[in-house]
């Protein structure tokens, strides 16, 4: 086998961001299960991992918003590795390194990342390499915690998946040995459309995988590079929980929680199957229950090598350190949640009453238990499901470097307007990013240069054009939104 081991390496990987991959937001997951964080406080220097980094960006938004932390990504690709470095460079970033190399060769010789981090994220990876390459990447990850330590573990799940292994195992077919192309599995796509014949005389295929039509119908649709990743690989497999779960504790690494926050709550399972999933005390069994009653595709997984058990006064205390702040929430009639597990509701005047304890700054969130009187299990539920929605976030703001975050911010936006397919901007604050589009680049741009009206409006429409886009409804709409979202962005210390 070559290289890539079947891995596909003829293009690179998307540009992406990912709020669960923030050791803010694993150090508040692994709270809610019991596990203290590897750090004592919030501020505290640490070392980050992350196995399979890709084009870098996700990580460089994080070194820059933890200006504490040192952070290092490994990547087999090395067009992958070169944009990551090159990258953290035009951002004057000291704190990250990139390394090219192979978790093979990692595994057996991890040197000097063994034992070293307080975490190790493996985002999109443990699904879609071959068995001895994950087990590689299992045993590195071990190998390279501290005792205590966290590991970040997404992948693709059965049941959700069983439909698309019909799409996956037809283009692997169809492609006899060639390398796959967006064009290769769009055309895989449309002869299963054809199997399943119509809506009026449904074929067996579709009467068996009655879901298997609407992925379908996304395919054309979709960022081909997303698709070569996902379905070009060949140890594509995705895996039940238990069966993931039992791979990693062979390697000392014992599932905790999940970085999907409300998946930490099985009360908020849909009423025909939370009996079941409940009655269940083997936490195993019960997570293959809960995955099964709702038809689970993704899991975003963290496990701990090695768990730190505290007393309910000393978790008490330190879920009552952390510091929330209230992110873009506009004013919505009810509360109602989309989850893993259906749509969610609560409460509004529960919820109201949290994120008007947040609407004047940052509060504790042993300052919301008394500001609000709302009993602890619940507010962590409420903040849980508010976080999961993106209305409320963590807080950084005592620790954030403010000023070194837009200096990186101004950099990124130079490359955005330069036609860099980057997404986000790094929010200090909240210890993260917000998802900043060229649209909006063009729009501050603009402002910047103390463009107004039609003015601004042409600028940004010029913008587009010179970059092969075209813009997307009325202009001054965009430049309206954009400038009622400028005070939060601000608040947040992504712009000055």
């Amino acid at each position: 086998m070559s290289w890539d081991h079947g891995y596909f390496s003829a293009a690179s990987y998307t540009c992406g961001a990912y709020r669960e991959l923030a050791p803010a937001w694993l150090d508040f997951a692994a709270l809610l299960k019991g596990h203290q964080s590897p750090r004592s406080h919030e501020g505290d220097a640490f070392c980050y991992l992350e196995l399979g980094s890709g084009m870098g960006f996700g990580l460089c938004l994080l070194a820059a918003a933890y200006p504490e932390g040192q952070f290092t990504g490994i990547d087999f690709q090395p067009d992958q590795v070169v944009h990551s470095r090159r990258l953290a460079q035009q951002l004057g970033l000291n704190n990250i390194s990139f390394q090219e190399a192979d978790f093979l060769n990692l595994a057996a010789n991890p040197g000097p990342l063994a034992a070293a981090h307080h975490y190790v994220v493996a985002h999109g990876i443990a699904t879609w390499i071959s068995e001895p390459i994950q087990a590689a990447l299992l045993e590195l990850a071990s190998a390279a915690l501290r005792p205590g330590g966290i590991l970040y573990c997404s992948y693709n799940t059965f049941p959700g998946w069983l439909a698309a292994t019909a799409f996956q195992h037809l283009a692997d077919a169809l492609r006899q040995g060639r390398a796959h192309s967006g064009q290769s599995l769009k055309d895989a796509a449309q002869r299963l459309t054809d199997l399943l014949a119509s809506s009026e005389a449904p074929s067996a295929l579709a009467l068996a995988q009655p879901s298997l039509q609407g992925k379908l119908a996304k395919i054309p649709t979709q960022n081909a590079a997303y698709l070569l990743q996902e379905y070009g690989n060949e140890g594509w497999q995705p895996l039940y929980v238990a069966e993931l779960h039992r791979r990693c504790s062979v390697h000392k690494l014992r599932f905790h929680a999940s970085a999907t926050l409300p998946e930490n709550f099985l009360d908020l399972l849909p009423a025909n199957v939370r009996p079941t999933v409940l009655a269940e005390p083997d936490p195993g069994l019960c997570q293959s229950l809960q995955d099964l009653a709702i038809n689970q595709s993704f899991r975003r997984d963290l496990f701990l090598r090695g768990f730190a058990s505290s007393t309910p006064g000393e978790l008490r205390q330190r879920i009552n350190r952390v510091m929330l702040r209230l992110l873009e929430a506009p004013s919505v009639k009810s509360y109602s949640f989309n989850t893993s597990f259906g749509q969610v509701s609560g409460s509004a005047e529960r919820y109201v009453q949290v994120e008007q304890g947040l609407a004047h700054g940052a509060r504790s969130f042993g300052q919301l238990l008394e500001d609000t009187g709302i009993a602890q299990p619940e507010l962590a539920k409420i903040i849980s499901l508010l976080l999961h929605a993106g209305r409320v976030g963590l807080d950084r703001s005592a620790c954030a470097d403010g000023h070194r975050a837009r200096h990186v911010n101004d950099l990124l936006l130079a490359l955005i307007l330069d036609g860099r397919p980057y997404g986000h901007l790094v929010a200090p604050c909240s210890g993260g990013a917000v998802d900043f589009s060229l649209v909006e680049a063009l729009i501050l741009d603009g402002q910047r240069r103390h463009l107004g009206g039609q003015e601004l409006e042409r600028h940004l429409q010029e913008g587009l054009a010179g970059l092969g886009r075209s813009l997307q409804g009325p202009a001054d709409e965009r430049v309206s939104a954009f400038t009622e979202r400028q005070p939060r962005l601000q608040a947040l210390g992504v712009l000055p």
